[in-house]
């Protein structure tokens, strides 16, 4: 029983054209030809296009296309549909063992609010440093002559007249 590839490349020879030829035709990109001859179907894009892949170039190269589709179906175990993707049964196992890889939900979160609680305990214990730490005044170098200020007065400066300024008035000439 020859492979669904080995048939295509088989057809693809009996009507003398390559592989470029068949690409402009269908449209479908030349790897994608190359990976569909050599059978590599897990390495396109989902189930469904594949479908659509082997359909169009089993028509170009005049074979019965339904046949070709219904034999690329039975190799992969079937097509089941989940949710609105259309995956056959090795796509879902794959899918499943990618799933499985994955890190449950819970661990991520705990992971996240445990970052968060020791970036927030960081934060507050430099705050606190911050506040409490003693100032000291700076210390010049010995080479500097540093003059004391000057004392500070107890009390305000204050100017205060004696007596208030009279007003003179000039004397009346009669």
């Amino acid at each position: 029983m020859t492979s669904i590839g080995d048939t295509l490349r088989e057809a693809r020879h009996g009507k003398n054209a390559a592989l470029e030829d068949a690409s402009r035709a269908t449209k479908i990109n030349v790897d994608i030809l190359e990976k569909l001859e050599a059978g590599e179907f897990g390495q396109l894009a989902a189930p469904a296009y594949t479908k659509g892949f082997l359909k169009l170039y089993a028509e170009y190269l005049g074979l019965d296309s339904q046949a070709i589709v219904q034999a690329y179906l039975h190799s992969q175990g079937g097509l089941r549909r989940e949710g609105l993707q259309e995956q056959t049964e090795v796509v879902a196992q794959q899918h499943r063992r990618t799933q499985e890889l994955q890190l449950p939900m819970r661990r991520i979160v705990f992971a996240v609010a445990a970052v968060t609680v020791v970036a927030f305990g960081l934060l507050l214990g430099k705050n606190l440093w911050k506040t409490h730490r003693v100032e000291r005044p700076a210390t010049p170098p010995p080479h500097v002559k540093v003059t004391p200020p000057a004392p500070k007065a107890g009390f305000e400066a204050y100017y205060q007249p004696k007596s208030s300024p009279q007003l003179l008035e000039p004397p009346l000439v009669k």
